[in-house]
């Protein structure tokens, strides 16, 4: 099983309770930072620990627990924005906006 594939997996058993604690995995970061945790939101979204209407842990909070400047967190959920998969307010976090049903049922 690879490490992207160990990841899914461990996310995918998170509670819905637990999605308040998510975090991307450290050792699953590859290449550019900002975009492999950009893709860890998206895994969970897909996953299921994140619905729609779910806030995603603060910019400061993810950088602080993985070590990385909050630039560059601030970099990921841009890019996640991006992609249509979040939207985030000012003071008021950023919220999952793209519903994995979706992708399901157009496939």
């Amino acid at each position: 099983m690879s490490t992207f594939q160990t990841t899914a997996a461990r996310h995918a058993s998170l509670s819905r309770t637990d999605a308040g604690n998510w975090r991307p995995d450290f050792a699953s970061i590859r290449g550019r930072v900002y975009l492999s945790i950009a893709s860890q939101i998206e895994q969970a979204i897909r996953s299921g620990v994140f619905r729609v209407g779910d806030k995603l842990p603060s910019q400061r909070a993810v950088a602080d627990d993985l070590g990385f400047h909050v630039n560059t967190i601030n970099a990921a959920f841009k890019e996640a924005a991006r992609r249509g998969l979040v939207r985030g307010s000012t003071r008021r976090g950023t919220v999952v906006v793209w519903d994995a049903s979706e992708l399901s049922e157009s496939v």
